[in-house]
């Protein structure tokens, strides 16, 4: 059997970033809900993923896909290869009730919000340009998937390509049956679209910060309150209770500064100081060594 995960799905720069800043700096109304948006869409789409587990005909998944066509870049939270099909997903993670009036879709207090069916619409219609452009002839079939249980949707347009939470284990079961045998051609369409992948997205939004202003220090990993307490060679968050081991940590934030201050050399002196100090200068140095190539230039060592 044919079947695997061409591209996985791993968190977004823009939402690394923000996990990264929302405890060292103030974040705006407007900066909270998008890091919330941003949080609770990730977390919708792992569990699409966990549910794409149970697909056992023959097929390749893409997932987070960035692509462009014409000048214009559109996303695809999740693509599938099946023999006769591309079978595209928008994933939705809403809470609550929504309806729709007209064409607009409402949360239940009356504030609209993007309708995921105009963005699905636009960008099928992109990747059927791609498609054409490259040659690729199977039939494009899409949907919106809203993944959550606590979800309910009132006046939903009819025939709508919508799975609601509902129907999922029925649509799952259909495309079991169907018969799904994957081909060098198969492979060859997937490893066109990862090639074609774009790395950097133009929809990241990220407020301003600077190294100086920001809070230095261990944040803990799941509920990103400081860490203030150790025992062994174990950091303990006194918030949530999670263990983390202290090179572990150190890794962690010598990766929170690559990733907000990638301009800067990586030195012991510069993860000492994001640390606050908690830790001994020589423990710091110790996990860089370990990890890292140490340069010499005529002023300090920094590592790469």
């Amino acid at each position: 059997m044919w079947s695997m995960i061409i591209k996985t799905r791993v968190k977004s720069n823009e939402l690394k970033m923000l996990d990264c800043l929302a405890p060292r700096m103030e974040f705006t109304e407007k900066e909270k809900q998008r890091h919330y948006g941003l949080r609770k869409g990730f977390e919708g789409e792992i569990k699409f993923d966990i549910w794409m587990e149970s697909l056992e005909i023959e097929h390749l998944t893409l997932n987070d896909l960035l692509l462009e066509v014409g000048g214009t870049t559109f996303q695809i939270d999740s693509l599938v290869i099946v023999q006769d099909n591309i079978l595209v997903f928008e994933v939705k993670y809403y809470e609550g009730d929504y309806y729709y009036e007209g064409e607009r879709l409402k949360k239940i207090n009356g504030s609209e919000i993007k309708d995921p069916l105009l963005q699905l619409k636009r960008s099928i219609s992109l990747l059927r340009q791609l498609f054409e452009s490259l040659g690729f002839k199977l039939v494009i079939v899409s949907s919106v998937v809203f993944i959550n249980p606590e979800f309910t949707l009132y006046q939903s347009p009819k025939d709508a390509p919508i799975i609601f939470p509902s129907q999922l284990n029925r649509y799952m079961n259909s495309l079991n049956k169907k018969h799904s045998k994957m081909t060098t051609l198969h492979r060859k369409m997937a490893e066109k679209l990862l090639q074609l992948h774009q790395t950097d997205s133009p929809y990241k939004r990220v407020p301003k910060y600077d190294y100086d202003h920001l809070v230095k220090g261990f944040m803990c990993g799941e509920c990103h309150q400081p860490l203030d307490r150790t025992e062994k060679k174990e950091f303990v968050c006194s918030h949530c209770g999670t263990h983390e081991k202290i090179d572990a940590a150190v890794m962690r934030n010598i990766e929170e500064i690559k990733l907000l201050f990638p301009e800067k050399k990586l030195t012991t002196a510069l993860v000492y100081d994001w640390c606050n100090g908690v830790l001994p200068i020589k423990a710091i140095r110790r996990v860089l060594n370990k990890n890292f190539s140490p340069v010499e230039d005529r002023h300090t060592r920094h590592y790469t």
